[in-house]
């Protein structure tokens, strides 16, 4: 709501790093890589006879059953840790794009849009960093300013 025109060029710089980084192509291979795990865990794992007398089919196997087993009990602490390490990534690849911005010589009018679309959104601008760090896959504003004010090329 009411960016003017070099705040929007500061945000389509940030996007275009986003491009410019390989920042897609990185997400589309990490999904595709986690895809391929998940089917090779999974082909490994619905015909494992324990498993399922362990749930209490003892002598048939039903394949929708392992797909439930296979992707809510034992996927459970492998999607905690990759939801965070992906989280982490994410927040990276926000400030190597406000860098790359920052380096199209729009630091100023990207933190600018940054406040105007944090108040856009109603974004509370404080959150304790270990919790944003577990939950928020774009850094907080504060530390977005921060960053871009004092990180070097």
């Amino acid at each position: 709501k009411g960016c003017d025109t070099d705040e929007v060029l500061a945000v389509l710089g940030h996007e275009l790093g986003h491009w410019k980084l390989n920042h897609i192509l990185k997400n589309f291979i990490i999904a595709q890589m986690n895809l391929l795990f998940m089917f090779l865990v999974f082909g490994l794992m619905f015909k494992y006879d324990p498993m399922y007398r362990a749930f209490g089919f003892m002598t048939e196997r039903p394949v929708i059953i392992g797909l439930m087993i296979v992707f809510q009990y034992i996927f459970s602490p492998y999607n905690a840790i990759l939801g965070f390490l992906l989280t982490m990534l994410s927040r990276k690849f926000e400030f190597q794009a406000d860098t790359f911005a920052k380096s199209l010589g729009k630091a100023k009018e990207l933190q600018r849009a940054l406040i105007k679309l944090n108040q856009d959104n109603l974004s509370f601008p404080v959150y304790d960093w270990l919790f944003s760090m577990w939950h928020h896959s774009h850094p907080p504003l504060l530390e977005r300013l921060r960053a871009i004010e004092y990180k070097t090329d």
